[in-house]
């Protein structure tokens, strides 16, 4: 029996240090604070992450490349015209300022030409947006004195703001509205509706 139990020492001795060896190989590898995530785990999440990342720089960068992809629609009876290749859009109305000159007759005439008027202007806003535009240059505006009444090119009576001025056609400038001889040639203002 001692023999039985020598050897019974020994195996548990030898199973001992099979499982120390073991344990100190398993330590040997591990770090501490050292998370161990399995290989193919972090390649797939790695790669996972990555695309994220690329379809998130691509979408941000499509919208502003290809605006026009991202634009929303709009139904067909609340179309919105902008005002053509140099026209100044304001409260629904299109601006052409001219850079030549002319008499008050050929600048309305040239207004004609492009669907328009020599400019209307309806409101105090108006106003003050289109004196920000033409500087100190005069330009003709449509309103003209037929010898009796101040009326605007499309016929309307003027009852807007005051004008100065002893001429019988109207122009308009960064400080004022005012009126001088329609035979002088200055710049003109065209506007019509927007569409």
């Amino acid at each position: 029996m001692h023999s039985e139990d020598c050897s019974l020492t020994e195996n548990s001795s030898l199973e001992r240090g099979r499982q120390n060896n073991a344990a100190s190989l398993h330590f040997a590898t591990h770090h501490e604070g050292s998370l161990q995530v399995p290989i193919p785990c972090a390649v797939v999440n790695v790669v996972i992450i990555t695309m994220l990342v690329i379809a998130l720089v691509a979408l941000s960068v499509g919208q502003y490349n290809c605006p026009a992809q991202y634009k929303p629609s709009e139904s067909s009876n609340n179309r919105v015209v902008s005002c053509s290749d140099d026209w100044i859009g304001y409260q629904r109305k299109c601006y052409f300022i001219s850079n030549a000159t002319k008499n008050w007759t050929l600048a309305q005439n040239s207004c004609f030409k492009l669907g328009a008027t020599l400019a209307l202007i309806d409101s105090e806003e108006d106003m003050t947006f289109l004196k920000r535009y033409v500087g100190r240059a005069e330009h003709w505006i449509g309103l003209k004195n037929d010898g009796q009444k101040w009326k605007w090119a499309n016929g309307n009576e003027f009852n807007r703001f005051n004008l100065t001025g002893s001429g019988n056609c109207a122009f308009l400038n960064s400080t004022e509205a005012s009126s001088t001889e329609c035979g002088k040639s200055l710049h003109w203002i065209c506007s019509k509706p927007l569409k």
